[in-house]
């Protein structure tokens, strides 16, 4: 068995010089192994101006890409470890937890759950520069080292120019690298009607938009979704005296005309009621008269009064006539206003929406429910909430459907997806992926016996798979199946090349 992951860009090589052999040459690597390539100047000359380069292009470009673009591509030298000892019902579950570097677990995954996952959540880090996160959240290089990369090194080392921090190109460089070759991988597993949600914040909303753009295509997008964290400013007051109270979620999918939102059943919440008991039951006003757009200028008459009333509107005549017969229309009082028009409930064809603006998630709250879990320890901060991720696969997802995170963090996806089961009876199957990023030394999660955040993600599994069953216990069996509470851990390795029986179990059980 050949240990390492496919080189697609060896394969495409190969396709090309089989359409132009003329054009293949061979180089020399750094180990001295000589391999083909293209001459890529041979390869102009063949295809003459269809392949000239036009002198400008809109393009999103930063310091590093081309190096992050060949890192998805590049063949891994991992395999994954069975670590049943760390697992639940290893025998029966179809969830999976890796720990690793969540680029080789990409490349891996590839295998055998290309084109296989529904949905994919993640909440990488929003590269704020804090350190009071677990996660590394600061991607920005020094100063030499950018100037290294971006041609712009003097002869004296020195670098040619210093931008101020505010617009600072540095800081937005290893993140854009970060992200953009594992939304590369990530792209390749979901199923046509999949779709990926990335959580994110102002800070790179922007250049994540453009990356996602590139890699799914902008055509691909679907939404950016926003929630709030909190209800209200708390602590101190801020320097521009504004408390951010929001996050996003930017949404695309792999086949837009393949993916639906279910949506929300629409009910009085959304401005539905029947204060006149009218027997067509609930409704909602909508206004007839548009100012100001050149409409032409309709009259109707209030039966009741004999007040007359002139106004703009796109509607006919012999539709507001219609409207006034069938008791549609309601006439103000006050003769300054203008009728508006009953919009039924019933008569909707589509009666499930979804709207961008999501509600409140406190992060407060979700946080002191993961303390509680944790027996009161403050394990992890700032964990998503349970609920916004549960909605969203709720939202997306089927019965049998699989559901990756590959920043899983403390596995509040996972809670998510197994909870979701619990409910309806699901079957979902998860997949996360967790390097070990060490806890700090001071944090309460290491004081409390865990070194890194993957050991947090996997007990906190192990522990919420335990109180779903005891809920599930208490309920007597409310369901006709009880839910896969269980997960599979992997762990990356270095390939053995004198041993594949390892990474041959992983690729056999799902």
């Amino acid at each position: 068995m050949k240990m390492e992951s496919p080189d697609p860009i060896a394969a495409r090589v190969d396709a090309l010089l089989r359409l132009f052999p003329q054009c293949a040459k061979e180089i020399r690597g750094k180990k001295g192994v000589s391999r083909r390539a293209v001459d890529f100047e041979a390869l102009r000359r063949l295809l003459g101006d269809v392949a000239a380069e036009k002198p400008e292009r809109y393009e999103f470009n930063w310091v590093g890409k081309r190096a992050a673009f060949n890192d998805a591509y590049a063949p891994t030298r991992m395999t994954l470890r069975p670590c049943p000892e760390e697992s639940v019902d290893w025998d029966s579950t179809g969830n999976l937890y890796i720990e690793g570097d969540n680029l080789d677990a990409l490349k891996l995954l590839q295998a055998e759950y290309r084109n296989k996952v529904k949905a994919i959540y993640v909440d990488p880090p929003y590269n704020t520069g804090s350190d009071a996160f677990l996660y590394a959240d600061d991607f920005r290089v020094d100063c030499e080292e950018y100037a290294r990369r971006s041609g712009r090194l003097a002869a004296s080392g020195r670098g040619r120019s210093h931008e101020d921090e505010t617009t600072d190109p540095r800081r937005h460089v290893d993140w854009c690298s970060m992200i953009f070759s594992r939304l590369i991988l990530a792209r390749e597993l979901l199923t046509d009607d999949g779709a990926i949600f990335i959580s994110i914040s102002d800070v790179e909303l922007a250049n994540l938009r453009k990356i996602c753009d590139e890699v799914f295509g902008e055509k691909q997008f679907i939404a950016v979704l926003n929630w709030n964290t909190k209800k209200a400013a708390q602590g101190m007051a801020t320097a521009h005296m504004i408390v951010e109270n929001h996050e996003y979620i930017v949404v695309y999918a792999k086949n837009p005309a393949l993916f639906r939102f279910k949506g929300l059943e629409r009910d009085a919440a959304d401005g539905f009621s029947n204060p006149d008991g009218d027997p067509r039951g609930v409704w909602k006003r909508q206004y007839l008269q548009r100012f100001g757009q050149g409409l032409p200028v309709r009259t109707v008459v209030d039966p009741a009064t004999g007040r007359v009333f002139s106004f703009e509107t796109p509607y006919t005549q012999e539709k507001l006539d219609r409207w006034i017969e069938e008791g549609r229309i309601i006439f103000p009082r006050d003769p300054k206003k203008y009728p508006a028009r009953k919009e039924f409930l019933a008569e909707y064809k589509n009666r499930r929406q979804l709207v961008t603006s999501l509600g409140l998630f406190p992060t407060k709250a979700t946080t002191e429910q993961l303390y509680a879990l944790f027996g009161g320890v403050k394990i992890f901060t700032n964990p998503k909430p349970e609920a916004l991720i549960r909605f969203l696969i709720d939202q997306t997802t089927e019965d049998g459907d699989l559901v990756l995170d590959f920043f899983s963090g403390s596995a509040t996806t996972a809670a998510a997806v197994m909870r979701l089961n619990a409910e309806d009876g699901g079957r979902r199957r998860f997949v996360m992926v967790q390097s070990p990023e060490p806890c700090g030394e001071k944090s309460e999660a290491r004081k409390s016996g865990y070194a890194n955040i993957s050991e947090i993600g996997k007990e906190r599994i192990r522990r919420e798979g335990a109180k779903l069953r005891a809920e599930l216990a208490a309920s007597r069996g409310v369901l006709s199946q009880t839910p896969d509470l269980g997960f599979r851990v992997y762990k990356l390795a270095a390939v053995d090349e004198e041993n594949g029986d390892d990474a041959k179990t992983f690729y056999s059980c799902r």
